[in-house]
């Protein structure tokens, strides 16, 4: 088969396979086989690449850092440095065909490894993006690990060019994530007399007055903006997805009763949703 690759490794883990399937698979379109023998990988003579601590014979090969054949979750040295512009850690040797083991970066970012280590949480008990490698080395709004698959194709398509990759291409889904469907429609009477004491109480008049004319019909929720998306999306022919927070009132849910609100219940049935 013109796109099958063989993959030599002294170890197998499940990390490994997951990467590699990921990187070789998924984003290249390639099929993978696996061998830890060395006789066989010797005698093969289709495409095939090797993942460890030395060269066998004039494959391309890539040296394999620990992560990728450890079991548990340990503090990881990692050095950012940049190489033909791209950020790289895990270096390896300038020597090597790639002086970085991108297979263990691109584990260690898609796993979110850092997130298993730890950190400070905020306060919903998530990990916060100012924490992570990407956002204090400045390359959080780089593909990373897609851009790392597109230089490996380019070293396996130089040595092997009857090997056929999957072509890509780009699409854009347009999703709104609606956690409270209206500002101050739709939120009953004990709601809006607690919100107006609380803005009472703050002297945001600014605020009761807004409050006030909304639900006089006399102003438009501040919200409901959901005709001019449509409009976009239709302009722009677009796909567009609404999730819905129709869940139970809670701590940081303020969201409207799906069951009270039969206005609610046209706006969501209006709209291409999916309910999370």
């Amino acid at each position: 088969m013109a796109h099958l690759l063989l993959v030599y490794t002294s170890k197998k883990s499940s990390r490994l396979r997951y990467t590699f399937d990921l990187l070789l698979r998924n984003l290249l379109g390639l099929e993978i086989s696996y061998t830890d023998k060395l006789d066989d990988f010797r005698n093969h003579t289709g495409p095939k690449l090797s993942y460890g601590d030395h060269q066998i014979a004039d494959e391309p090969f890539f040296f394999a850092s620990r992560i990728l054949f450890e079991k548990g979750i340990e503090d990881q040295q990692i050095n950012v440095f940049e190489w033909k512009g791209i950020p790289a850690f895990f270096g390896t040797h300038p020597k090597y065909i790639i002086p970085f083991d991108l297979f263990a970066a691109s584990f260690y970012l898609v796993s979110r490894y850092e997130e298993y280590l730890p950190h400070i949480k905020d306060s919903h008990m998530r990990f916060s993006p100012q924490q992570s490698l990407a956002y204090q080395k400045n390359f959080l709004h780089k593909p990373l690990v897609n851009i790392y698959a597109q230089e490996l194709k380019y070293i396996l398509h130089q040595h092997f060019p009857q090997l056929q990759f999957k072509d890509t291409h780009y699409r854009y889904i347009s999703t709104f994530d609606i956690d409270s469907a209206y500002a101050y429609r739709e939120k009953g009477l004990v709601r809006h007399m607690g919100s107006f004491a609380i803005s009472s109480v703050k002297f945001n008049f600014r605020k009761i007055g807004e409050r006030f004319r909304v639900l006089m019909g006399w102003e438009k929720d501040p919200y409901d903006t959901y005709d001019w998306q449509l409009e976009i999306s239709k302009k722009y022919h677009l796909k567009t997805i609404y999730f819905f927070l129709v869940g139970d009132y809670g701590e940081f849910d303020k969201n409207i009763p799906l069951d009270g609100s039969r206005n609610f219940q046209a706006l969501i049935k209006a709209l291409p949703i999916m309910q999370k």
